[in-house]
C-alpha cells in the first residue's frame, strides 16, 4: 500500500541537548533590558527538550565586578517550583562589567513560555534582587513535507527533476534524503533551504534508471546535538520506454560551516561517472541567499584528471552552494546536496 506524506511520524535520535531559543531575548520585569545591577543585552537560550533533560542559559552584564561578593539565582517556571539558577561568577575581576552565564536543568515535561529568573547580586553594602523574564521556547517539530511530483516518473533519457518541501519548528538546520525501499540506493539533499515563507526546500535531479518502486523521504530537523527525524512515503514509476544506457554522475561539496564576512569560501569537491572519477568535466557552481528562493550561477569550474574541483569566493551574506553536473548524450545530469555557510 501507498504510504501518504501526510502521515509524517517525528522520533527524537540521540542524546538530548539544548533545542531552540538561542539568542532569546532576556527582558527584566519592567520590559528593560537590563536594570541595577546588570547593564547592556540580556540573551538566553532555553528551549524545552524533546526527551531527558538539557540545559537552559542565561547571560548578563553584571556592572562594577570588583565590588560583587558573590551572584546567585532561582528560575519559576509556569506553575512549578523554584529550581536554583549557578551562575560562573569571578571574584577579583576589576573591569567596569563583566560577563556572566546562569545554567539550569529543563525537563520534558516542563512548559514552554515566559519562565520568572530572580538574580540577587551580593555587595559590600547589601544583596540586591533584579527580576526577569526568559522565554522558554517549546520542542521543534516537523509538521508537514511533500515531494514534487509525486510519484516520480522517469523518463528515458532524461533527468527528472525532484523537490522536497518541509515545514518545520525550531530547528537550526533541516537536511534531507530520498532512501529506496529496497535498499543500496539514496539521494542526498543536503541542508534544506529556509526560504522567505518559513519553508525548507531542496531539489535533486533522478536518472532514468533510478530504482522503481516505494521510496521514503526522510527528514532531519537538527539542533544543538539532538535530531528529530520524520519519515513519509512515495513511489517512482519506471520510465514507459526502459532505462537508456547513460552513465550516473554525481557530485559531493564541502564548504565551512561558518566564515567571517569579507573572507574566503572555499567551496570544493568531486565529481564522479560511475563508480570513477570524472576528469576535465565543466561543473556550474551556484548560490542561493539565505531566505530567498533563486540560486544564481557563480560561475564555472573544472574538474581535475582526479575529478577533483575548488573554486572560492568572497563571503558577504549566509546562504547555500550547490553544484551541478550538466548532463549529456551519455551522462545523467546531478546536483550536490546543498551546503549552507553562515556569514558572521
Amino acid at each position: 500500500m501507498r504510504r501518504r506524506l501526510r502521515s509524517l511520524l517525528a522520533t527524537a535520535m540521540g542524546a538530548a541537548v539544548l533545542l531552540g531559543g538561542t539568542g532569546t531575548s532576556v527582558a527584566d520585569a519592567t520590559g528593560r533590558r537590563a536594570a541595577g545591577d546588570f547593564t547592556g543585552e540580556a540573551s538566553a537560550s532555553a528551549s524545552v527538550p524533546l526527551q531527558n533533560e538539557v540545559e537552559g542559559t542565561v547571560t548578563l552584564n553584571l556592572k562594577n565586578p570588583a565590588q560583587v561578593t558573590g551572584v546567585t539565582g532561582g528560575i519559576e517556571a509556569p506553575g512549578r517550583a523554584v529550581r536554583t539558577v549557578t551562575f560562573d561568577f569571578r571574584p577579583g575581576d576589576t573591569a567596569d562589567t563583566q560577563r556572566i552565564t546562569g545554567r539550569w536543568r529543563i525537563a520534558a515535561d516542563d512548559p514552554a513560555g515566559e519562565w520568572k529568573l530572580n538574580v540577587a547580586v551580593a555587595r559590600d553594602g547589601g544583596t540586591s534582587n533584579t527580576p526577569f523574564v526568559v522565554r522558554v521556547a517549546g520542542k521543534q517539530g516537523i509538521t508537514a513535507a511533500k515531494i514534487t511530483p509525486d510519484p516520480v516518473r522517469l523518463v528515458t533519457g532524461k533527468d527528472v527533476k525532484v523537490t522536497v518541501e518541509a515545514s518545520v519548528k525550531d530547528a537550526s538546520k533541516v537536511s534531507a534524503k530520498l532512501v529506496s525501499a529496497g535498499g543500496g540506493e539514496f539521494y542526498d539533499l543536503g541542508d534544506l533551504a529556509r526560504e522567505s515563507d518559513g519553508k525548507y526546500r531542496g531539489t535533486t535531479y533522478f536518472s532514468d534508471d533510478t530504482a522503481p518502486g516505494d521510496w521514503t523521504l526522510e527528514v532531519y530537523a537538527h539542533k544543538g546535538g539532538q535530531t528529530l527525524k520524520g519519515v513519509a512515503g512515495f513511489t517512482v514509476a519506471e520510465p514507459v520506454n526502459g532505462a537508456s544506457k547513460k552513465a550516473r554522475s554525481r557530485v559531493t561539496i564541502s564548504a565551512p560551516a561558518k566564515v567571517a564576512a569579507g573572507k574566503k569560501v572555499k567551496v570544493s569537491g568531486k565529481v564522479y561517472r560511475g563508480s570513477k572519477a570524472y576528469p576535465r568535466k565543466i561543473v556550474e557552481m551556484y548560490f542561493k541567499v539565505k531566505g530567498t528562493k533563486t540560486y544564481k550561477l557563480l560561475g564555472f569550474a573544472k574538474t581535475t584528471s582526479t575529478g577533483r574541483y575548488a573554486k572560492t569566493y568572497t563571503a558577504r551574506k549566509d546562504g547555500y552552494y550547490r553544484v551541478r553536473v550538466p548532463g549529456t548524450k551519455t551522462t545523467s545530469a546531478s546536483l550536490s546536496p546543498q551546503e549552507f555557510v553562515d556569514v558572521r
